[in-house]
């Protein structure tokens, strides 16, 4: 091989290494399950490689934006994306949110429904891994009743088992929350992917009502 084409082989070899082909990458869509249009709001974590500047069709802040949806939609995730989203109202007090941490390079991917700051309407998060069945996540139909629901956390239950310190008001206890401790509860809170960085797993995120 001549030096000139080794040297720009090197060169290209660790832009090859830290990218990601989206075929490889967990691919994330949201979908509006009812009959009208609906506003889907949108707050990245801090440490999300992907904010509002890569979603051009989210208007907002850099970590936070909305857009409306009637039907289906993909969401470009093909790096890292830690993200809550909810429908009809800002992320908040008194709002259902699904959580979503996918593609982290140093862990596996994470999704869950979370009540934990209140309910507002029904949300599932359907998780289908490329060989394999799909794993749903809720959706939680009301405030309460949620215990047994996997990929919930039941009404103001922060650490999954308990209301230990519970936001937006809400008084602290143990009713309505999952049964044993909270890295082992009898159903789990938030669901885990098994794949390191993620990768070869189908996310959509439902408004069911």
């Amino acid at each position: 091989m001549e030096k000139q084409a080794l040297v720009a082989l090197l060169m290209l070899m660790p832009a090859c290494m830290d990218s990601r082909s989206p075929s490889n990458s967990t691919t994330l869509s949201v979908s509006n399950g009812t009959r009208s249009p609906i506003t889907v709001y949108v707050a990245f974590g801090s440490d999300s490689k992907i904010a509002t500047d890569d979603w051009p069709f989210c208007s907002g802040s850099e970590l936070s934006c909305s857009f409306s949806l009637t039907g289906q939609r993909s969401l470009p995730a093909n790096n890292y994306l830690n993200a809550t989203l909810s429908f009809g109202k800002p992320v908040s007090c008194g709002v259902t949110k699904a959580e979503v941490n996918i593609n982290n390079p140093s862990w596996y991917d994470t999704l869950d429904v979370s009540l934990v700051d209140g309910f507002s309407n029904s949300v599932k998060i359907t998780a289908t891994p490329t060989t394999g069945n799909p794993v749903i996540l809720g959706p939680p139909m009301s405030q309460t009743g949620n215990q047994k629901m996997l990929g919930v956390f039941p009404y103001g239950c922060d650490i999954c088992v308990e209301r230990q310190n519970p936001p937006c008001g809400i008084a602290k206890g143990r009713f309505g929350c999952k049964k044993g401790t909270q890295y082992k509860p009898d159903v789990p809170c938030q669901w885990q992917g098994t794949a390191m960085a993620g990768g070869d797993l189908t996310v959509v995120i439902e408004l069911v009502k």
